[in-house]
C-alpha cells in the first residue's frame, strides 16, 4: 500500500507484509497479521502509531476479504459490520466504498441473508453507476445478486429484481447480461410452477443458441426444462 499521508511507516510495513501473505496464498498467517494491525500488542503501542480512518478502514476490509477467501463468511460479515469500520467509511474514496458494499454483499449473500443483501448490492451499484460510471462493475453486481438468489431459493425475489435488470441491460444495450436475466426469470418461474411462462422465454433463447453455439446457454436452458418436469 502505497499513501501520502504520514502513516508510522512500521504500520505501512504490516499493512504492506500482511497483503503480501494473501498474494502468496498463505491465509492463515495473513489474518495472524491483520488481526495484530487491528490489535496491537502492549509492545506495539510502545511505537508511535498514527493513521487515519482510511488505513484503518481498510485494514478491517482486507481482514474481511481473507475471512471470505477462508469461508469463514459469517465472520466476515462481523468484520464489515463493526462500528469502526463503519465509522472509517466516510474517508474511503469511491472506490473502496464500491469495494467495502460488493464485498459485503457477497458475504450476505452466501449466508442467504437476501433482504440485507440486496440493501448491499443497491449502493454498490449505485456507486458504479452515478459516480464511477462503470458499466462492468454493475454487470458484476447483477451477476452475483442474481448468484445468491438463486442459491437461496429466493424465486419471488428474483422474479422483482431481474426486471429491474431487463431493464437496466436495455438502457445500456448489454445483451449479455439481459440474456443471463432472462435464463434466471425463466428458472425462477419454473421452480414456481409456471412452466408456461418460462417456455416462453426459454425457447427463443434454446433456439438462437443452438444457432449461435452458445454452450453454456444450451446447458443453462436444459436445466430449466428439467426444472419444469421435476
Amino acid at each position: 500500500m502505497t499513501t501520502t499521508i504520514q502513516i508510522s511507516p512500521q504500520l505501512i510495513a504490516q499493512f504492506n507484509h500482511a497483503a503480501g501473505l494473501v498474494r502468496a496464498g498463505n491465509l492463515d498467517s495473513a489474518l495472524v497479521e491483520w488481526d495484530r494491525l487491528l490489535n496491537p500488542t502492549d509492545e506495539d503501542k510502545q511505537e508511535t502509531r498514527v493513521v487515519t480512518g482510511d488505513f484503518i478502514g481498510q485494514a478491517y476490509m482486507r481482514k474481511a476479504w481473507v475471512l471470505m477467501d477462508l469461508d469463514r463468511h459469517a465472520e466476515a460479515r462481523e468484520v464489515f459490520e463493526d462500528e469502526f469500520l463503519q465509522a472509517c467509511l466516510g474517508q474511503f474514496d469511491l472506490e473502496n466504498l464500491y469495494e467495502y458494499y460488493f464485498s459485503y454483499a457477497n458475504t450476505l449473500g452466501d449466508l442467504a441473508e437476501i433482504e440485507p443483501m440486496d440493501v448491499a448490492f443497491s449502493k454498490a451499484i449505485n456507486i458504479a453507476a452515478d459516480h464511477l460510471g462503470d458499466t462492468r462493475r454493475m454487470r458484476l453486481c447483477w451477476n452475483n445478486l442474481l448468484y445468491w438468489a438463486e442459491k437461496a431459493q429466493a424465486w419471488k425475489y428474483i422474479l422483482r429484481e431481474v426486471e429491474n435488470c431487463l431493464q437496466y441491460a436495455g438502457n445500456v444495450g448489454d445483451d449479455a447480461l439481459a440474456e443471463l436475466a432472462g435464463l434466471n426469470k425463466a428458472y425462477a418461474l419454473a421452480r414456481l410452477g409456471r412452466n408456461s411462462e418460462a417456455r416462453l422465454i426459454v425457447n427463443p433463447l434454446m433456439e438462437r443458441a443452438r444457432v449461435a453455439r452458445t454452450e453454456w446457454v444450451i446447458a443453462r436452458c436444459e436445466e430449466i426444462l428439467r426444472a419444469m418436469r421435476n
